[in-house]
């Protein structure tokens, strides 16, 4: 049982004992006068009971809900936050990934203007091209992307993508 009714029911029983004691004595009037009077000021009292349970409960649902209305806001900008940094990271991504190749780029380049030279070593082009291949290729497994060797196998779409066809009579039809 709850405070309240515990204060009640005591407060009844108080009421009936006194009620008792005075119809004994004869005092019928003067008790439903006093009944009278003690009930509108429990009820008095009651009410102002019940009134501040309610004004807490109020107060209590609106902390609540001012707290509700912070956490959902916060997430939202932890949401959007989120959208913003991964999209920064997809944007960034492809700089470190330039930055890597730019090497394999210039030297490259060198490659093309000593073959245009009128000096034609074809051995130091060669190893020219062949270290600007080895690191290309390093730059690649670096950031997971591998050379996959599918000579022979049954051409799948779901995974080989096909730049050209061209009929063999040493390739099956619908091989690589």
């Amino acid at each position: 049982m709850s405070a309240r009714n515990l204060k009640e029911t005591a407060v009844k029983k108080k009421k009936t004992n006194k009620l008792k004691k005075e119809k004994a004595n004869g005092n019928i009037e003067e008790v439903t006068a006093t009944e009278i009077s003690d009930t509108s000021a429990d009820n008095k009292e009651t009410a102002s009971i019940e009134e501040d349970l309610l004004e807490k409960e109020r107060i209590r649902a609106q902390n609540m809900e001012d707290r509700f209305l912070r956490v959902n806001a916060e997430f939202e900008n932890y949401k959007k936050r989120m959208i913003r940094e991964s999209s920064d990271r997809l944007k960034y991504f492809h700089l470190d990934l330039i930055k890597e190749l730019l090497p394999s780029l210039d030297n490259l380049e060198r490659a093309i203007s000593h073959a245009k030279s009128e000096n034609n070593d074809v051995d130091s082009m060669i190893e020219g091209l062949e270290m600007v291949n080895k690191m290309t290729h390093e730059v690649f497994e670096k950031y997971g992307v591998s050379r996959v060797d599918t000579t022979g196998e049954v051409f799948d779409p779901n995974f080989h993508q096909a730049v050209g066809v061209v009929e063999s009579d040493s390739v099956p039809e619908n091989h690589i």
